[in-house]
């Protein structure tokens, strides 16, 4: 039973990756990691680590997609399933970026 149940965790630790999450931090003047790569279907969260009147709006540089106001602790995510470059940053300071690659 023992051998069985080691097969078959060693085969799952061998499988394919699902889909994951990636996690961004959204700060005062600052979106950490400034580059995340991933894969299509994978998901960025964008959590907002500080305490600002009003929130935090994360925004695609293309308009595209766009966060409602993060209050402190708040989350939007988004699920990228096309290939290509994603550039984001924050509407409320524009000069904090970071990009998502997708591959």
């Amino acid at each position: 039973m023992r051998v069985r149940m080691l097969v078959l965790a060693l085969l799952l630790a061998a499988a394919p990756a699902s889909a994951g999450n990636f996690m961004v931090h959204v700060g005062h003047d600052k979106l950490n990691p400034a580059q995340v790569k991933i894969k299509a279907g994978d998901t960025v969260v964008f959590h907002n680590m500080d305490q600002m009147p009003g929130g935090h709006t994360v925004v695609s540089e293309d308009g595209e997609l766009q966060s409602p106001p993060l209050a402190l602790d708040g989350k939007w995510s988004h699920t990228f399933v096309m290939p290509g470059k994603y550039q984001f940053h924050i509407k409320e300071h524009p000069g904090a970026k970071a990009t998502v690659i997708v591959e």
